[in-house]
């Protein structure tokens, strides 16, 4: 029997915590590749040979740490033996050594995207269990007296949950504190050595929402001791029973903030970046300006590639709120039957497909920050009354969930619709309209501007010379004018698309009207009517057609709305569209 066999229940301890505080699937297999000990996944191979030529092979043979993601594209992974039945994401192997022999791995696995962020984004916390992981087990095999072992296997989980930078609480089942880590007594300022409650570190509001998910899954946000937190809850399992709980709280604030700064470069707009010296663009940006320092909801009317989102997000940077999450939801992209549950999220297990950890919705993305809605006269009448009852209620409930959640995102939305003659013609709600409506803007066409088009086409032109390293530094006279001339029924979008393609296209030190013509002439030939409109247009087309088949009797339309999958509520409401 191996050294590690020798001590399998202590390990099987040791890596159910560090499974409980990680999420991540842990085995440790020894010398032989056998595996001693595993939870998740691998709690069911204990006792069976991993793999021959495995990365837990060649980190025995070589005693290296490997970190690898795909494992079953990767070059360490390309003799494997089970390589094609591999799930793994991401895979960390930290070899087990006792005095100077290499005795066992250690490896931390990946089977789904959440276990896979968590290592990617811990890479290096987790490299560092090696010398830890080393203390751990020298102690436990020179040490055979069950109360040092305990001792220092209590000592070495301290020091395991100390070096990572979340909070750690575990708690006894007469919900006791029975460790807390250095990271979360700093932040709650917490006395070192005293016994608390858990009741004195989370408040009642946060405790009953626990127990009602029985201390088991995600919480949150949530807010404690003015700082709003996340909270994973994990049952720590013994002898068949429950034997206590490890709370993971992470700081939302700092999850907001990482992806601020990530996405930040590439979103942030101001109204220095809306081009044009014209009465109507002037005008829209003055009007934008003066509303961006309030809370108050924003209607941007225009036409499609007018720039509504660039007038959006300059509105959401130059406000109070620049510094949250700006969210932009295309309303006519999401499916109908999944419309409430991007909004709102869902709890883990509501419907069939659903996330095992659950979901957050777009309110809550955003519910400090910006919830940009374009497109939202595309929005059910269904969906309308919901999204009413969120804005004026600012709670929400998440899809299969009892709690309601705050929110208080600034709302701006956008339509190309006339949504005045959509709520006379009752497609769209009246009192939804008014609430959304109280600073209507209108972003002009791109044919009412004016010179603009010059302007925006040599910043255009600028930008994609540089971008495909093309020495092109202006427009010939010709296609200045052609460009003055031209109506551009896709407006900005249309015009960018334009002088992308005669960058591509053109040889010459400056764009003539030949490429120029060239383009707008298949432009005038291409349908670019939006997705929604086309998918109306062809409902319409079929449900006509079959009408002239079967009928325009009750009995004939409620036939119809058989064969079509539909409602008779449903096809009426087509009809009269």
């Amino acid at each position: 029997m191996s050294m590690l066999n020798n001590i399998k229940g202590e390990l099987q301890h040791i890596i159910e915590a560090l499974h409980a505080v990680t999420n991540v699937d842990i085995t440790i297999v020894d010398e032989s590749l056998e595996r001693v000990v595993g939870t998740g996944r691998h709690s069911e191979a204990i006792g069976r040979q991993a793999p021959s030529n495995s990365a837990f092979h060649k980190c025995i043979n070589t005693g290296e740490q490997y970190f690898i993601e795909n494992p079953r594209l990767h070059c360490i992974c390309g003799d494997c033996e089970s390589k094609d039945d591999c799930s793994e994401l991401v895979e960390i192997c930290l070899p087990i050594s006792y005095e100077g022999d290499i005795i066992g791995v250690l490896g931390l696995c990946a089977f789904d995207e959440k276990s896979r962020d968590n290592l990617l984004n811990n890479r290096d916390g987790y490299e560092r269990l090696e010398d830890q992981l080393k203390g751990i087990i020298n102690t436990m095999l020179k040490e055979k007296d069950y109360g040092k072992q305990l001792e220092y296997r209590s000592n070495e989980l301290e020091t395991l949950i100390n070096s990572i930078t979340e909070g750690i609480l575990i708690i006894d089942e007469a919900m006791r504190v029975a460790s807390v880590n250095a990271y979360l007594s700093e932040r709650m300022d917490l006395e070192q050595g005293r016994k608390y409650l858990i009741r004195e570190i989370l408040p009642e509001s946060v405790l009953d929402k626990l127990s009602s998910k029985g201390f088991s899954g995600e919480l949150g946000p949530v807010n404690i001791r003015g700082e709003e937190y996340i909270i994973q809850s994990n049952p720590i399992i013994s002898d068949g029973g429950r034997g206590g709980y490890v709370l993971v709280l992470s700081d939302f604030g700092k999850m907001k903030q990482s992806v601020l700064k990530s996405r930040k470069g590439n979103e942030i707009v101001t109204f220095e970046d809306i081009l044009g010296e014209s009465e109507a663009i002037k005008t829209a940006r003055r009007q934008a300006i003066q509303v961006a320092g309030s809370d108050a909801s924003v209607l941007i009317f225009g036409e499609t590639g007018t720039g509504k989102e660039i007038f959006a997000r300059a509105i959401h940077f130059a406000g109070n709120r620049s510094e949250q999450t700006f969210q932009p939801v295309n309303c006519g992209a999401i499916p109908e039957n999944l419309m409430e549950s991007e909004f709102f999220g869902y709890e883990k297990g509501s419907f069939t497909g659903a996330s095992s950890s659950g979901k957050l919705g777009i309110f809550e993305v955003a519910k400090d920050g910006t919830l940009f809605l374009d497109e939202i006269g595309e929005l059910p009448l269904g969906m309308q009354v919901k999204l009413l009852r969120a804005l004026e209620q600012k709670e929400i409930i998440r899809v299969g969930g009892h709690m309601g959640i705050k929110v208080n995102p600034r709302i701006i939305s956008a339509t190309h619709k006339d949504l005045a003659k959509m709520t006379r013609d009752g497609y769209f709600r009246e009192d939804l309209f008014y609430r959304l409506n109280i600073v209507p803007l209108f972003i002009p066409p791109l044919r009412d501007r004016g010179y603009d088009v010059l302007i925006l086409a040599r910043d255009f032109l600028e930008h994609f010379s540089r971008l495909y390293q093309k020495p092109i530094y202006g427009f010939t006279p010709g296609a200045e004018r052609l460009l003055l001339k031209y109506s551009f029924p896709g407006n900005i979008r249309e015009l960018k698309n334009l002088i992308e393609y005669c960058v591509i296209f053109s040889n010459e030190s400056r764009v003539n009207e030949e490429y120029l013509s060239r383009k707008m002439t298949a432009s005038q030939n291409v349908d670019t009517r939006m997705l929604s409109e086309l998918t109306k247009a062809y409902e319409r087309d079929l449900i006509q057609s079959r009408l002239q088949v079967t009928g325009d009797s009750v009995e004939a339309k409620k036939e119809l709305a058989k064969q079509l999958g539909i409602s008779i509520a449903t096809l009426y409401r087509k009809l009269e569209q």
